[in-house]
């Protein structure tokens, strides 16, 4: 595990087919973020004992807390109308929320030596934010929306890939490949599905 000490660049791109995405765009300012995988578990028991043992990954629990959410990601994540001219969005009953990719960077530091890991999702599906309002009293309140939401495996298997650099615009080019947007590249440690 590693000693993490932020949470930078949220990148949300919409999945138009395994593996293709639109042109990424930021989503505000990374808050908070929170990852947890469910599996499913089977044991068999035999002759008075466990016999087999069996646990699959099955999707994993998202939450992103961001310092806002722009006006054309409620068309991209959630399936609403907007209207840019006016800066307002429509809700509608039937409206369907479509997958997207998520690309995040989490700068490290381990034995002094800080690096900035990148992580890719590339298949998550969100609901939409819920609204807290609260009155202003003597002391400013900041009120920043947080989307829930499940990843799952893309037909390969694959639900979560990460990447250590040496610098964070290494890391944000590499979750721009991701997204299949070219960008330069850096010096990049280990690769995997199961950092982060």
């Amino acid at each position: 595990m590693m000693a993490y000490i932020g949470l930078r660049k949220p990148m949300i791109g919409k999945r138009t087919a395994a593996g293709s995405y639109e042109a990424p765009s930021a989503l505000g300012k990374a808050v908070a973020m929170d990852i947890t995988p469910n599996f499913a578990e089977a044991t068999l028991y035999g002759d008075d004992g466990q016999a087999e043992y069996i646990k699959e990954f099955t999707d994993a629990d998202v939450t992103l807390g961001t310092s806002t959410i722009p006006l054309n990601m409620y068309q991209t994540m959630f399936g609403h109308a907007i209207d840019t001219e006016k800066k307002s969005v429509t809700y509608g009953k039937d409206d369907e929320n479509g997958y997207v990719g998520v690309g995040i960077v989490a700068p490290n530091i381990v034995d002094d030596n800080r690096s900035f890991d990148a992580m890719f999702l590339p298949k998550v599906k969100f609901s939409d934010p819920s609204d807290s309002f609260e009155t202003r009293g003597d002391n400013i309140t900041f009120k920043t929306p947080s989307i829930s939401g499940k990843a799952s495996a893309e037909d390969s298997g694959v639900w979560k890939e990460t990447a250590s650099f040496t610098t964070e615009a290494a890391a944000v080019a590499w979750i721009s490949e991701k997204f299949g947007v070219s960008g330069s590249t850096g010096s990049t440690g280990s690769t995997g599905s199961t950092g982060v």
